[in-house]
């Protein structure tokens, strides 16, 4: 087993620590250049976690990648085209499994 860093969870900036189910939270992640003051923007996020899976494509192995929401969102990104809206919603229930494969 390893640890993968590159999978660890968005830093949320000025929302770290506090819930992130309020109005202004909502609007704020809808855009994606936005880095939350001092955080991660959802573009440099997906540049990390893109980054990885391009290079487990070339990887015959399985893997199995055990990641939060957040990541898990970004990863069905790459795999499925998707507007803002439903990235922007998109979520996975608690340990559900998802599969994908490599076209």
């Amino acid at each position: 087993m390893e640890c993968e860093e590159r999978l660890k969870e968005q830093c949320f900036g000025k929302y770290e620590g506090t819930p992130r189910d309020g109005a202004e939270f909502a609007v704020a992640k809808t855009y994606f250049i936005n880095s939350y003051e001092d955080g991660e923007s959802m573009l440099r996020l997906a540049q990390r976690i893109y980054n990885l899976l391009d290079e487990l494509k070339n990887d015959e192995r399985t893997f199995l990648l055990v990641a939060h929401n957040g990541i898990s969102r970004v990863i069905q990104s790459y795999f499925y085209d998707m507007t803002n809206e439903e990235y922007a919603k998109f979520g996975v229930g608690n340990c559900e499994i998802l599969r994908f494969e490599y076209r």
